[in-house]
């Protein structure tokens, strides 16, 4: 934990914000006026019976996924992000990830990349059929627009201008570090991303076989399978990262 709290204070000092008043509010504890990364989603909300007796019968990986996506979208995190910047903002889907699992890193790891798919269909090309729609998630409609539109953007210096920036590069390095961690294998994460690109540009309406998005993709798997030995690194020291070819 002193380590995350290091990485905070050290964004603030760069900001120019001071250490000391604003270090907390990216930290684990609330600054003066209460602001910090670890606030519980949802906590102002009423007690339903429906929606109680609804929980009793609702996986725990559907309620977990809709507990960061609640966060990502919840105003206070759009807050966070404007003060610490994106990559702090990356850092702490991942580390509420953490939280909300009982710091389990694997079933966080897919978390995060529940929490930050920016696609909310793709149209897949089929022969006779045609375009083809597929449902990445079954999010209301305004529920997931607020949520993309809350995702950090800015990760890279060659970052695209404009509203999007990097927000489907994300999905891409969690997933990745997800399949490097489950299976303990750079090599099964660098196929996969490598299938899953070549299959966008196969058989996606409008797909490509990007070369930006194998680099959150080399990324990403780097992360995941360095968590394997040291379990507190944090996505923002992977985003820099130069990967080869």
């Amino acid at each position: 934990m002193r380590v995350c709290v290091t990485r905070w204070m050290v964004c603030l000092s760069l900001l120019g914000l001071g250490p000391l008043p604003l270090a907390a509010q990216c930290g684990d504890n609330p600054g003066p006026d209460g602001l910090t990364w670890s606030f519980d989603e949802g906590e102002n909300d009423g007690f339903s019976l429906f929606k109680a007796l609804g929980e009793l019968f609702t996986p725990e990986m559907i309620k977990d996924t809709r507990r960061i996506r609640a966060y990502v979208r919840d105003e206070r995190f759009g807050a966070l992000l404007r003060l610490c910047g994106d990559m702090r903002a990356v850092d702490a889907i991942y580390m509420k990830a953490l939280k909300i699992t009982r710091y389990n890193i694997s079933r966080a790891l897919f978390l995060s990349m529940m929490a930050t798919l920016e696609h909310r269909n793709v149209d897949v090309k089929l022969p006779v059929l045609g375009a083809v729609g597929l449902p990445l998630t079954f999010e209301e409609d305004s529920l997931f627009l607020l949520r993309r539109n809350s995702l950090p953007s800015r990760l890279y210096r060659d970052t695209p201008e404009g509203e999007h920036g990097d927000k489907d590069k994300l999905q891409h390095f969690f997933a990745s570090a997800y399949i490097a961690y489950a299976s303990e294998s750079r090599d099964v994460a660098r196929a996969s991303g490598n299938f899953v690109e070549w299959g966008e540009a196969q058989f996606i309406v409008g797909g490509v076989d990007d070369p930006r998005d194998k680099r959150a993709n080399r990324q990403g798997e780097r992360f995941g399978h360095d968590l394997i030995t040291v379990s507190n690194m944090l996505p923002s020291d992977y985003f820099n990262l130069r990967v080869d070819d």
